[in-house]
């Protein structure tokens, strides 16, 4: 299911415009982190990054302070990058979630489909400041208790991807898919997804994608990351069935 052609096409897309829609989100996350107390916050926003993007750091890094530096003036405009890179995302991840639970075609009105996948990239937002809020709070005991606060910081990674999984999984598929069966799948996929960092940093250190595409390596390697991630939703779907054969 995973290496099949249709399933290639929708993980491809989703890739593609992930790509699109990180860097608005990221400013609208910066101009918000910007309001919490405190003045750590961008620097708990890279933390919590470099767990969900484990690659590129000083790119990433630089990427971050310069959004800081221009989100006043940009969040209507990226409002508007946002809504049209999300349903370009949560389209296909219907799509392909349907596929990998025996659901219909896609049959949401275009507006709507527009609308939910807003609302969820919104939901993943305010996720993103909650963890972020944690990680500033985890940070703190970093010199009393180092080895926890770094523990901390993972869980609430961990804990975020979890959460994203299991909105995904309970709220966009066809076939209704009750609240058990989004838990199993995004535990599957939110452990797999911390499985496949490790190994995606692994073989990215290999690959050498700096002598190939120049300065568009951390492009190619943010698109390259979300394709790997989104076969991971596949796969926490596909091990969490929604109806066993014997009860259908």
């Amino acid at each position: 299911m995973l290496l099949s052609r249709e399933i290639m096409v929708l993980t491809n897309a989703i890739a593609f415009n992930f790509l699109l829609c990180l860097f608005p989100l990221l400013l609208v996350v910066s101009a918000l982190s910007d309001q919490l107390p405190g003045r750590r916050a961008v620097g708990a926003l890279l933390v919590l990054l470099q767990e969900l993007i484990p690659f590129g750091r000083d790119t990433l890094a630089e990427s971050v302070r310069s959004l800081s530096r221009l989100s006043k003036g940009f969040e209507i405009a990226s409002l508007l990058l946002i809504v049209w890179g999300s349903s370009g995302i949560f389209m296909p991840v219907e799509m392909v979630l349907n596929k990998a639970w025996g659901g219909g075609r896609m049959h949401r009105e275009f507006w709507k489909s527009r609308l939910l996948a807003f609302l969820l990239t919104m939901a993943g937002g305010l996720l993103a400041l909650l963890s972020v809020a944690l990680t500033i709070m985890a940070r703190s005991y970093t010199k009393e208790w180092p080895i926890l606060a770094g523990l901390g910081v993972k869980a609430s990674a961990l804990s975020l991807t979890c959460v994203l999984f299991f909105l995904i999984y309970r709220v966009i598929p066809d076939p209704p898919v009750g609240t058990r069966v989004a838990v199993k799948a995004a535990l599957w996929a939110g452990f797999a997804w911390e499985a496949a960092k490790y190994g995606f940093v692994f073989q990215l250190g290999r690959m050498n994608l700096q002598a190939y595409y120049g300065p568009l390596a951390f492009a190619v390697s943010l698109v390259l990351w979300a394709f790997v991630s989104s076969l991971v939703l596949v796969f926490g779907a596909l091990m969490a069935p929604v109806a066993e054969p014997s009860r259908r």
